[in-house]
Formats: structure tokens, sequence, C-alpha cells
């Protein structure tokens, strides 16, 4: 089992984690809802784009994500984590009808964020 050390990095982390899985589940609510009818792709947009009032999360994202950005300004795996995170809050909140491609862009940054090991320091020698 591998060990995971807490950080603020991660915690931001975990919260877009938390994200994405509400993504995932009101997506498969709004394609339920719109099988009812004809499922359609068009008709899954149409009921993600009405039901964006969430908005606000986004913006609590995107915040949360450029100060872990600054926190990890000398290691670029997570600047890229962080960065891939702070693109999909952002289109989450302009285009909600592609939530299941900014899932999957949402949870490849994740991964890169929790999969991060701080390199050891070299022992010295005496």
């Amino acid at each position: 089992m591998v060990k995971m050390k807490p950080s603020v990095i991660k915690l931001i982390g975990l919260y877009s984690l938390l994200y994405a899985v509400f993504t995932v589940v009101v997506l498969l609510w709004a394609s339920l809802t719109a099988l009812r009818s004809g499922f359609s792709f068009p008709a899954v947009g149409r009921l993600m784009m009405l039901w964006e009032p969430r908005w606000w999360l986004s913006v609590i994202g995107i915040a949360l994500h450029v100060l872990a950005y600054l926190k990890a300004l000398r290691r670029p795996r997570l600047l890229l984590g962080n960065l891939l995170c702070i693109w999909a809050f952002v289109a989450y909140a302009l285009v909600p009808n592609y939530s299941l491609y900014l899932a999957i862009m949402q949870l490849a940054g994740v991964f890169i964020i929790m999969t991060y090991h701080r390199p050891e320091p070299a022992a010295v020698e005496e």
C-alpha cells in the first residue's frame, strides 16, 4: 500500500477529485433524464447548460489550484497537474456541456497531483 503524506497541494487535489466525481454523477443524471424523452447528446448538453448554477464551485477550484500552482513552482509535474485542473474548472464554468471530457482531463490532473512523490533529500555521509 502506498503511504501518502498529507499536504496542502494534495488536499486541493482531493477537492478536484470530489468535484470530478460530482460532475460524473450530474452527467449520469442528465443522461438518465434525457433517456426518458429519447436519448440524444444535444439533449444531455442542453440539460448540462441548464443545470449550471454551480459555477461558483468552479471559481473556488480555480483559486485553490492557482494557490497550489504557485506553491509548486519548482516541480514541473505538479505544475502540469494543477494547470490541467485550472483549465478544467474554467471550462466547467464556460462550457458545461463538455463535462465528460472535462472530467477526464481533471481526473488526469488529479492523478498527476496525487501520485507526486517529493524526491528524498540525499543522505549526507560523514
